[in-house]
This record gives structure tokens, C-alpha cells and sequence, in this order.
């Protein structure tokens, strides 16, 4: 099964679609990439289905909004990000 059919079936497909351009809007400023932050996103629908309903704040627009903020600031930390920094100057 594809994440879109997790996503779907987890969240249901009027929340999906009324969250997912939020959530992909929060990766983008922080991330700066389109690829970058539908990979992001679909790790936030992940993480939401491992999570259970139990642990689901009142709600999922919050949760979703801050795992999505929160894996961004890993993603930003990471070592892999800062090795792809080029330090020097620019020539051209």
C-alpha cells in the first residue's frame, strides 16, 4: 500500500487534503525544497499513524503541525545538511 493510502485511511480524505498544502507550506519556508518537504510531509503521516489515536492531541491539525515543524529543525540539524554546505566563497 502506498503512504498516500496510509495517510488516507489514518487521517481520513477531507482532513488529509485540508492539511497536507499546511503542512507542506510549514516544510517549505523551513526547508527551503519542494522535494525536501513532500518527503517531510510524508514522514509527518507516518509518524502520525505510528503514533495511534492515543496519543493524538485534541487535534490533528495541531499534532500534524507540529511534527511537521519538529522533523523540519531535525532535518535542519542534521549532519548530512551540514556537510552539503559549501563553506567557501562562490566561484563562478
Amino acid at each position: 500500500m502506498s503512504l498516500e493510502g496510509v495517510a488516507f485511511r489514518l487521517v481520513g480524505m477531507d482532513t488529509h487534503d485540508d492539511l497536507r498544502p499546511l503542512l507542506f507550506s510549514i516544510a517549505y519556508r523551513m526547508l527551503g525544497s519542494v522535494a525536501e518537504a513532500e518527503d517531510l510531509v510524508q514522514e509527518t503521516f507516518i509518524r502520525y499513524q505510528q503514533a495511534g489515536a492515543e496519543a493524538v492531541a485534541e487535534s490533528p491539525r495541531s499534532y500534524l503541525a507540529s511534527i511537521t515543524t519538529r522533523l523540519a529543525i531535525d532535518h535542519l540539524r542534521s549532519a548530512r545538511v551540514r556537510r552539503e554546505t559549501y563553506p567557501g566563497q562562490w566561484l563562478p
